[in-house]
């Protein structure tokens, strides 16, 4: 099953790519309509995010945001069988980014990564230009987490699991990049609360703690999907390490600013608001979510 599982991920990285977007269109439309769990907590989030939007508009942007998810079917083949060569032609400022990425090659940096379409491809990029270690979650399905780790293997020098965050802290003193994505809810282990878009959010305070203990650089790397490619961004943060909330606030602050100008690219499948401070109802009630209009 895994061979024949790599085989058609290989296969699927060699259609070209216009016609990968249709068919991840199509696919992300199937998902739209099928995963009925997945659609309410999408609109939901995008319904009070942004309050201004009606109904209509909710669900026209939840829609595209499957079609991204759809897309990212296939990025994910890209990014783990492309060569170098390949990946660069699909983003269309590559000489513009790979002047940035090559400018903050020899120090410490963090490149926080919010959630969009396919971390994997994001992740790919600064990858090609200088060594990069990052952190990931295992995946409950076995193969599918043999396969994803060994694709980013191909372009992450070293990955570290959860609890292994000491190591990670160490690889980045020593003066390697490392990459962190910071806006999910990974409980309230080493997290706070921090606004995002006006609703309190858990948040971990890892990213702050890395700067206080390296003095390391950090950045927020995006990449938008335009219609022939890709366009990626390398923004620098003012993280100080001296107060975490003041950290953080940066980090939701700019990936806010990053989700309002791309709102179909964010990540809302997420229930990135599902802990509460003590006293607050859900935030994803039950009634709500199986309200008819979502």
């Amino acid at each position: 099953m895994e061979i024949i599982l790599k085989i058609f991920l290989r296969l699927l990285s060699l259609i070209p790519f216009g016609m990968q977007m249709f068919f991840g269109m199509l696919l992300g439309k199937l998902l739209f309509k099928y995963l009925k769990k997945r659609r309410a907590v999408t609109m939901w989030n995008i319904k009070k995010c942004f309050p201004n939007l009606d109904k209509k508009e909710v669900k026209e942007i939840a829609k595209l945001n499957f079609s991204r998810l759809g897309q990212s079917i296939f990025e994910i083949c890209n990014s783990y069988y492309k060569s170098d060569k390949q990946f660069l032609k699909m983003i269309i400022n590559s000489c513009e980014i790979e002047k940035k990425i090559l400018e903050i090659k020899n120090q410490k940096n963090l490149i926080l990564v919010p959630h969009t379409g396919n971390i994997d491809f994001v992740v790919r990029l600064p990858s090609i230009f200088l060594k990069l270690n990052g952190m990931q979650r295992a995946q409950e399905n076995k193969l599918w987490d043999k396969i994803m780790t060994e694709g980013r293997s191909k372009f992450v020098d070293k990955i570290f699991l959860p609890n292994q965050g000491k190591k990670l802290l160490e690889t980045l003193d020593n003066g390697e990049s490392v990459l962190y994505a910071p806006d999910q809810d990974y409980g309230y282990k080493n997290s706070i609360f921090v606004d995002f878009f006006n609703h309190k959010a858990l948040t971990v305070v890892f990213p702050s703690v890395l700067v206080k203990r390296t003095k390391c650089k950090v950045y927020l790397l995006t990449l938008v999907k335009e219609k022939n490619g890709y366009v990626a961004d390398l923004k620098k943060l003012d993280l100080k390490g001296e107060n975490e909330e003041a950290d953080l606030k940066k980090i939701n602050s700019a990936i806010e600013v990053f989700a309002n100008s791309n709102i179909s690219e964010y990540y809302w499948i997420h229930r990135r608001f599902k802990n509460r401070p003590k006293g607050e109802q859900s935030f994803y009630p039950d009634d709500a979510l199986r309200n008819t209009w979502l």
